[in-house]
């Protein structure tokens, strides 16, 4: 074998070696890159460079007092709310409880929006509570090879925080952290396993009445937050960066600054929000509009019934979407009918029938029959519900139509057996 051939397969086995060692390499000598910056960025953005073994970051720091108004609310609105209330809404693989007053908020800009080893978080910035205020923490990396000093840095913020609140973290923001962390082979500070991510529960409040659930879509109507000329498009920040690598241009990553810091503001208060509108009581949810079919949902889904019935019972009396009545009464009484408040639930199916949909007519005659064995009033609303099916302009496809009205003469049938004491073998086991 040629001498150039076996030279040039040791080097690459050299190399391979250094990719592959769980050491990292030696960066006390770094020095940091030269670029032109035009204008330097500590004149545009209040903050520092430090510089360590391995790299070096721009830091900027702000405090906040509570009292700190960002749209219509107070930063310290958030401290006002038990941690209990969230416990719901946050991933805890720990059983360990959610403490809002250590909780860290956190929030990425990226180099794109893959979540592979690709996309770099060139800005991560924080927010936390301490002495009465909230100190917001925005770490740059000017250079893809200052990533493992960027990283060290944050690493200290992420440690003494056990509890994470994001917006759209737990699908995006922290599975890019975690995965910088493992390719720069930097200890992961924390699991991540306390974690409040505001963007499902911000659906769940407010999808049926926003257009959109994006940050800036709540901040506009929810918040009360305008932001400035400052701000720059999200979707144009991947570009601002990589034209920063290149020529240095720092005016486009000032806006970038403080559109991170912004966010994590509106995160604050769009906790505070969110919490408001849970603890309020229903009745005084006017100075708190929000959807009440989705807070039903909601207050069903993690067992505050009474909580329930009273938002289903709102969106039937106030829908603000078509169907949203329709809809709230259905899982209303359905919810009833699971609790054994039949008679609750039957007031209602009657007051809706006549009305664009045969469900009352149906749950009506199965709770005559099964429950009050009034097959007289049952064979009635049977009846009464294959005339609504029969009229003309119902918005049902033929086939769920035919099905349907199948199903309500066999329904009738047995009614009318029954009615005449002569049940079937098998009827009374009978529950369709």
């Amino acid at each position: 074998m040629p001498s150039d051939d076996l030279e040039w397969r040791a080097q690459l086995r050299a190399r391979l070696l250094r990719i592959g060692s769980s050491q990292p390499q030696s960066t006390a000598h770094y020095e940091p890159p030269t670029r032109p910056a035009n204008p330097p960025l500590e004149s545009l953005v209040q903050g520092e460079w430090i510089t360590t073994a391995e790299g070096r970051y721009f830091l900027s720091e702000q405090v906040y007092p509570l009292d700190h108004r960002h749209g219509e609310l107070c930063l310290g609105d958030w401290h006002q709310l038990p941690g209990e209330q969230w416990s719901p809404f946050v991933l805890d693989l720990g059983g360990r409880g959610f403490d809002p007053h250590r909780a860290l908020f956190f929030d990425l800009e990226t180099t794109g929006l893959a979540r592979g080893t690709g996309t770099y978080a060139f800005l991560i910035g924080v927010g936390f509570f301490a002495d009465d205020n909230l100190i917001t923490r925005q770490y740059f990396m000017p250079s893809y090879a200052d990533e493992k000093a960027l990283l060290q840095a944050v690493a200290r913020d992420l440690s003494d925080h056990p509890g994470l609140v994001s917006f759209n973290g737990r699908s995006f923001d922290w599975p890019i952290l975690q995965t910088r962390y493992i390719v720069s082979r930097c200890p992961l500070p924390q699991q991540g396993d306390l974690h409040l991510d505001l963007l499902p529960l911000a659906r769940r409040l407010w999808r049926r009445t926003l257009d959109s659930c994006a940050l800036s879509s709540l901040e506009t109507s929810v918040l009360g937050v305008r932001r400035d000329g400052e701000d720059v498009p999200g979707y144009l920040i991947p570009m601002l960066y990589q034209e920063y690598v290149r020529e240095g241009r720092t005016r486009p990553i000032a806006r970038i600054f403080y559109h991170n810091v912004i966010d994590l503001l509106s995160m604050v208060t769009l906790a505070a929000k969110a919490g408001q509108v849970l603890q309020t009581n229903l009745d005084l949810q006017e100075s708190l509009p929000c959807d009440y079919l989705s807070l039903g949902i909601l207050y069903e889904r993690i067992d505050r019934i009474e909580d329930a019935l009273r938002a289903y019972q709102l969106a039937e009396e106030q829908p603000t979407s078509p169907g949203e009545a329709e809809t709230a009464y259905k899982r209303h009484t359905l919810l009833l009918k699971r609790l054994g408040r039949y008679d609750e639930a039957a007031e209602i199916w009657r007051k809706q029938m006549n009305g664009q949909d045969i469900f009352p007519y149906v749950e009506l005659a199965k709770y005559l029959e099964h429950r009050l064995r009034d097959y007289a009033t049952a064979e009635r609303v049977v009846q009464e519900a294959v005339c609504w099916l029969q009229q003309p302009n119902r918005a049902l496809r033929e086939a769920e139509r035919r099905h349907l009205l199948a199903e309500l003469q066999h329904r009738l049938s047995r009614v009318q057996r029954r009615l005449h004491n002569a049940p079937e073998a098998g009827d009374l086991a009978c529950e369709g």
